[in-house]
């Protein structure tokens, strides 16, 4: 009797080795692969560093921005009846869409920046005026009446574009600012030439003129983001 007594602990003790090394194995292994498919993502061991630290916050800030935009253009899709259509508005829209993710893909570039407070703070302005335009763009009050957005982005035209135009002097300064980027290189003559049509379009009533300048914004935004992100292409 005492000796199946002591060969089940044995046996019992054997199995809980094996167990627990079979578990640390499995885990060495989960790990080592998620480094390898995640090898920028936060694993267990490795502490979280500034830079992911402050982007969340950011990204956070920009994804907002898209859901606003994805918010307002819902119920222009559920009462398309009613709602009378305008390229200067649609144009806008898709330029926002685009310098939103375009914005965010080039956060990569300040991955190995010393980062201190106030250019925290300056990294923040340029997405939260994003948000700001990306509200203003679309009505907000859908009433039974036909939504005629020309007329709409003729009301919002002087602040959307004010904040458009801010926006992009943000986006422009913060790569030669914080030292990732050379103040001028062929993606600083689109933001450039987005910040003047802006200014021009503050002061300019003329539809054919913020329909064009819509269309221009857009045409640049597509530029950018394709020699952006695109490999083989540097900015």
């Amino acid at each position: 009797m005492r000796l199946v007594d002591i060969s089940g602990n044995a046996l019992g003790l054997l199995n809980g080795r094996v167990r627990q090394q079979n578990s640390g194995t499995l885990e060495r292994w989960a790990n080592g692969s998620a480094e390898l498919a995640f090898p920028h993502y936060p694993h267990p061991g490795r502490p979280v560093d500034l830079f992911e630290f402050i982007t969340v916050m950011i990204s956070v800030i920009l994804a907002l921005a898209a859901a606003q935009l994805f918010l307002g253009l819902a119920p222009l899709l559920q009462t398309r009846h009613k709602v009378l259509l305008s390229i200067t508005h649609a144009g806008w829209v898709v330029s926002l869409f685009l310098i939103t993710f375009l914005h965010w893909w080039s956060l990569w570039d300040f991955r190995d920046l010393d980062w201190t407070f106030p250019m925290f703070a300056v990294s923040l302005v340029g997405p939260s005026l994003m948000f700001f335009a990306a509200t203003l763009i679309n009505p907000r009050d859908l009433s039974d009446d036909p939504i005629d957005l020309g007329s709409h982005f003729g009301d919002i035209r002087r602040p959307f574009l004010a904040v458009v135009l801010l926006m992009m002097v943000f986006f422009t300064l913060d790569g030669p600012l914080f030292g990732t980027e050379a103040p001028i290189n062929r993606l600083r003559f689109a933001q450039v030439v987005i910040i003047g049509l802006a200014g021009f379009g503050i002061f300019s009533r003329n539809q054919r003129v913020q329909a064009s300048i819509s269309i221009l914004t857009l045409a640049l935004a597509v530029l950018a983001a394709t020699a952006r992100i695109l490999p083989g292409i540097v900015i």
